[in-house]
């Protein structure tokens, strides 16, 4: 029995990334906020899934809003290769939930990309490639 509908357009690559976020707002109050520590469960073309214990930073929480219309969004820097430049790009919250595979309290989170710093797409989609070189599935039909 099917439980829900898969929205997802693109497979996701299982990999293990750090990834700084730091909330971006209009509100002045919110412009100083210190960047939070987590970690990448997967990505994909289109978003990452990132883990952490805490959904809040100086009182501000990361899914104000409503899905589609938050009132914050996130700037994302991804560490994909060590040594190299990390990839940065903006995103939003898209759905949340609570981690049912870890012995502790983790929220897992889905960020929708909305832009990427210079070639930061071009950079992503040769990372996944590269990362999913040998295994059968989407990426390849989509980075040929």
């Amino acid at each position: 029995m099917r439980m829900g509908v898969e929205k997802r357009k693109f497979q996701r690559l299982d990999i293990p990334l750090n990834v700084t976020v730091e909330i971006i707002s209009d509100e002045e109050l919110l412009r100083e906020l210190p960047p939070m520590m987590m970690q990448c469960r997967n990505i994909s073309p289109d978003g990452i899934c990132v883990e952490t214990p805490s959904i809040e930073v100086d009182g501000v929480n990361l899914l104000s809003g409503p899905p589609g219309a938050r009132d914050n969004r996130l700037r994302l820097v991804i560490e994909l290769t060590p040594g190299e430049e990390p990839l940065q790009a903006l995103g939003e919250v898209c759905w949340y939930d609570i981690s049912r595979d870890t012995p502790v309290f983790t929220y897992q989170i889905g960020v929708a990309f909305t832009a990427f710093d210079n070639d930061g797409r071009q950079r992503l989609a040769r990372f996944l490639k590269t990362h999913t070189k040998g295994r059968t599935g989407i990426f390849h039909k989509l980075f040929r």
